[in-house]
């Protein structure tokens, strides 16, 4: 069929509208100015400017990489750590092939795109507002003294025994129903197929049928879930996630099984790898001591304001009353660790729940993201202190199987995303999500299989 074709002879329908281009789009470069012969080798293509002129830019011209600003330059007491800054993210870690591989699939996330709206005091104690609808199929595992662990599973569309699967764990008082662990849940199962399982923590979202119930220090439910996925797809490769308490747990395993760890790699979100020093720097505010550690209390009493009575018959000595008395974290700690957690005092707890101690002995590849504005993690006032000040950044630096990244925002597990910079739309999806995804598929296609049974 004959094209009809406008009168034109100074190029200005051309300029707007076009020309004729038959040339196959698959042959085309991302800035449409090369195309190829019928050997698959590149040739020059002029860009028209207005009115029918030629480009003056030069064939071979490849636009020169964006200049990032310097949000650290990896200068820590007397040493200077190994550092990549990109769209006010920094990344730190030992050179290798496969960090250097992580770190620039982690730049192409490109940019946070911050909410209009977003603020990071308030996005620290709200949902990602990011509703996702998740099919769970319920599991019990018999910790064989009468006591279960629930965990949740989802699953792709199609899927075999060798489909990888992610396994997640919650932060404080979290199960399969929080709305960040949707989130991840979502993108483990739509992006990148793989199935998904959740660990609920004793009493939350989960029934308490023994006098055990959550300890940020003990990480045995999370070695028998770990167990019981492998038993379960035993030719399926493991990888964990653990956002706040546990990311702390996530890497304490790690560290304590090293290069004999059933999880293939991990990504720690939000970790403060030590608690109480963090504690006491919250506390140590009217702001914090009121209000993160208020709402931090209030969180962890839930599982007491559930089944307060039960443990009270089945635990002599343990207090309901007091326990749901307390309004900060530490007052807490003080009636839990003797006559739930069993320990002498709240010092030798403090001690037992540190990751920072592991880190040496992480032996597989491991992630961990943190938020630049974290406010459980930062320090404002008079002598302001930023996230990697606080954070042991030059040990996590030190060990080449992790990679420190630092994104511009976040706030604490939030992560929430518009659909554009200063936009007002929401994202499907959260910025540790994309970052979650981004790093297994690196880590599974640079590394050999590995399967442990």
């Amino acid at each position: 069929m004959a094209t009809a074709t406008l009168w034109d002879p100074f190029g200005f329908w051309g300029a707007f509208l076009g020309s004729p281009d038959d040339t196959p789009a698959h042959v085309k470069d991302a800035g449409n100015r090369m195309v190829t012969d019928g050997n698959n080798s590149a040739k020059p293509r002029k860009k028209k400017l207005y009115f029918g002129g030629e480009s003056m830019v030069p064939d071979d011209w490849v636009p020169p990489p964006p200049v990032h600003p310097v949000v650290f330059d990896g200068k820590i007491n007397d040493r200077e750590l190994h550092v990549r800054n990109f769209y006010r993210h920094f990344a730190c870690f030992s050179p290798s092939a496969l960090n250097d591989t992580i770190v620039d699939r982690l730049e192409s996330l490109g940019e946070y795109r911050k909410p209009a709206w977003y603020n990071g005091v308030l996005a620290s104690c709200t949902p990602t507002l990011v509703e996702h609808e998740v099919e769970y199929d319920r599991e019990e595992i018999d910790d064989g003294d009468g006591g279960v662990v629930c965990i949740d599973w989802a699953f792709p569309a199609q899927y075999d025994d060798v489909t990888p699967t992610v396994l997640i764990f919650p932060g404080l008082a979290g199960h399969s129903g929080k709305d960040y662990i949707r989130s991840v849940v979502k993108k483990v199962v739509t992006g990148l197929g793989w199935r998904a399982v959740v660990l609920n923590w004793r009493g939350f979202n989960s029934p308490l049928a023994s006098a055990k119930v959550f300890r940020p220090d003990d990480i045995s439910d999370m070695e028998a879930v770990i167990n019981a996925v492998g038993s379960r797809y035993p030719v399926s490769q493991m990888y964990g996630v653990g956002f706040s308490a546990g990311s702390n747990q996530l890497v304490k395993y790690l560290g304590k099984t090293g290069k004999f760890s059933r999880l293939c790699a991990g990504v720690s979100v939000c970790n403060g790898f030590e608690y109480q020093s963090h504690l006491n720097r919250i506390e140590a505010s009217p702001v914090g001591k009121g209000f993160y550690s208020r709402g931090m209390t209030f969180l962890h009493q839930e599982y007491i304001r559930k089944h307060g009575k039960e443990l009270q018959a089945k635990v002599p000595g343990f207090d309901v009353e007091k326990a749901l008395a307390a309004t900060s974290h530490s007052d807490l700690d003080e009636v839990l660790v003797k006559s739930l957690y069993g320990f002498e005092d709240v010092n030798e707890y403090y001690a037992a729940v540190a990751s920072r101690p592991f880190i040496p002995a992480v032996e597989v590849p491991l992630l961990c993201l943190q938020a630049a504005d974290d406010p459980l993690f930062t320090e404002n006032g008079d002598e302001p202190r930023k996230c990697w000040e606080t954070l042991p950044v030059a040990e996590l630096h030190d060990n080449e199987n992790i990679v420190y990244f630092e994104s511009e925002y976040g706030s604490h597990l939030n992560f929430v995303e518009s659909n554009r910079q200063e936009g007002v739309i929401r994202c499907d999806f959260s910025f540790a999500d994309r970052a979650v995804e981004t790093f297994f598929e690196t880590v599974k296609a640079q590394m050999p299989k590995r399967i442990m049974f």
